[in-house]
């Protein structure tokens, strides 16, 4: 009997979807042919060393690693980018001029099937070198546009930024010693690009980043929204000329395509992706907060292959344009807000009702899953504590309120914007009394938590063994099934009555306010109002 079934992650394509997907790509490719762009492909396969230079760093971890004949690692093709830059890099001579090339290619990354995403899917885009300039940079920008209208999206809205605004940020923060690893730089690129308020104020608590430098620091998850209005901070805030260079780089960029685009700026883009040094965008839908495309200028990956060529261009991910053509448009007067029923979403109606947002169906005995406040601008929807996240994440809600400890372990992909600071406790690490590590063996480790386990215990360079309990965890060292445990601590008081105490703290825990990373920029002045208010309300 032959298997029915195919992996996670990847799907069969019936014709009719195969037509469409196709037609697709054939907008796209037209689009991009009548800009001047010809098609290339770069092998399935190559080398893991092409990503795995700290120089490039492109994630290895989200890679699919295969080992050849010869006992070389190899890859299955995680980036369209960098290949490209590789080909050229290769073959460029200096009087070939400008190059503009296209590409309609799979790539293939780990994914968080949790959350409906692909380790297969297929990306269309542009790489054009050979010239640095902010026309340049404009007509990158505007052939996406067209590219998306000519498949068929039209209520698009643009976000620009410039990434060395933040590399001015980390050269002052190097200079005055604040960071002295290149860990920490990843490490703050990732809470910048994520917006994580809450982690960003404790990475400048640890690191005693202070002054104007901790103001920069602060403001810059925040840095966004109508040009002027930013391009005014942004400039109150520069701290070098490479700062300044960056704001400058904006405004001409703006400035080349006048009106016909509806853009915004955000001064703290930044992405994972190291090898941006410059213009920097992103594309949304505005009915349903989709981003649809990205790319930027990435001149300083190219020196890394020993050839001074400017390069830019951007990625289309074309399966997500397959998605958001059939996907209903959200109403875009309403801000859905996802919160888990219990104590959380209890209080967090409390403290809705505290700032002016009143439902006045909500009542805790109620089966309805969700209520419209008195004005029509706020739907609070109650979902299970732990999909809280992936509704804000998938866009099915704007905003939600969850446990950092759920938020830990879903690694959800949303922007954490402010600590409630209710729902207090602690993530901890806890064993029978008189507990000693030993060395020599594996630590058992039982846990709810499993993801959050295998990462603190990571960062200790300790070798466990996840045992996944869905019950009263503390039973497991106490009958021999595990060794430790890791779990929530409130007051202690469980633990200590089972004859268990704590061990190693791991993190500190309360509620959060998380944002769909589209709804921030497309819904930008329902979810601002809440959060504002929010904020004002936990500083009292």
């Amino acid at each position: 009997m032959l298997k029915n079934f195919i992996p996670e992650g990847v799907a069969d394509l019936n014709y009719d979807e195969y037509e469409k997907i196709q037609s697709i790509e054939n907008s796209l490719v037209k689009v991009f042919s009548d800009s001047g762009y010809r098609q290339i492909q770069t092998p399935t396969f190559e080398y893991f060393d092409l990503f795995a230079s700290e120089s490039v760093s492109a994630g290895t971890e989200d890679m699919y690693k295969i080992m050849d004949a010869n006992g070389k690692m190899m890859v299955l093709r995680p980036d369209a980018t960098i290949p490209i830059a590789r080909m050229i890099a290769t073959t460029h001579k200096r009087n070939d001029g400008e190059i503009k090339l296209m590409y309609v290619t799979n790539v293939y990354r780990s994914a968080d099937f949790r959350a409906g995403e692909r380790r297969e899917f297929k990306q269309a885009g542009i790489e054009y070198f050979g010239t640095c300039s902010p026309e340049t940079d404009a007509n990158v920008i505007e052939t996406a546009i067209k590219a998306l209208s000519a498949a068929g999206f039209s209520d698009l809205k643009t976000e620009l930024g410039d990434s060395n605004y933040f590399s001015g940020l980390l050269d002052e923060l190097e200079k005055d010693g604040k960071i002295t690893l290149k860990e920490q730089t990843t490490h703050l690129r990732e809470l910048i690009e994520t917006k994580n308020v809450p982690a960003i104020q404790m990475f400048a608590d640890d690191n005693g980043i202070e002054g104007k430098s901790r103001e920069v620091l602060l403001a810059l998850p925040v840095l966004f929204g109508d040009m002027d209005d930013v391009i005014t901070r942004a400039t109150e805030l520069a701290l070098n000329d490479k700062m300044r260079e960056a704001i400058e780089n904006v405004k001409a960029i703006k400035e080349v395509m006048g009106d016909s685009i509806e853009i915004s700026v955000d001064m703290g883009l930044v992405n994972r992706l190291e090898y941006y040094s410059g213009m920097i965008f992103k594309v949304y839908l505005k009915n349903t907060g989709v981003i649809v495309g990205s790319g930027g200028r990435y001149d300083q990956l190219m020196t890394k292959f020993g050839r001074d060529i400017p390069a830019v261009g951007f990625g289309l991910n074309v399966n997500t344009l397959f998605d958001a053509l059939g996907a209903d448009a959200s109403d875009s007067q309403v801000l859905n807000i996802a919160l888990g029923k219990g104590r959380l979403a209890d209080t967090t109606v409390k403290q809705l009702q505290s700032i002016g947002i009143e439902f006045p169906d909500y009542s805790k005995e109620s089966r309805k899953l969700f209520f419209t406040d008195s004005t029509g601008k706020f739907r609070i929807i109650f979902v299970k504590a732990v999909d809280v996240g992936i509704y804000v994440e998938k866009g099915a809600c704007d905003v939600g309120v969850i446990g950092k400890d759920t938020l830990l372990e879903s690694g959800s992909d949303v922007f954490e914007m402010l600590d409630l600071g209710f729902g207090k406790c602690k993530f901890a690490v806890a064993a029978p009394d008189g507990f000693k590590y030993d060395k020599t063996k594996k630590l058992r480790v039982a846990t709810k938590y499993p993801n959050v386990a295998k990462q603190y215990f990571a960062k200790m360079g300790r070798s466990i063994e996840i045992i996944k309990i869905n019950g009263s965890v503390e039973l497991a060292p106490l009958i021999g099934l595990s060794d430790v445990i890791v779990d929530i601590v409130e007051t202690g008081t469980t633990l200590k009555e089972n004859g268990l105490s704590v061990v190693e703290e791991i993190a500190d825990i309360s509620a959060r306010f998380i944002v769909n990373r589209a709804s921030l920029k497309t819904k930008e002045k329902q979810v601002a109002e809440i959060m504002e208010a929010l904020r004002e309300r936990n500083q009292q």
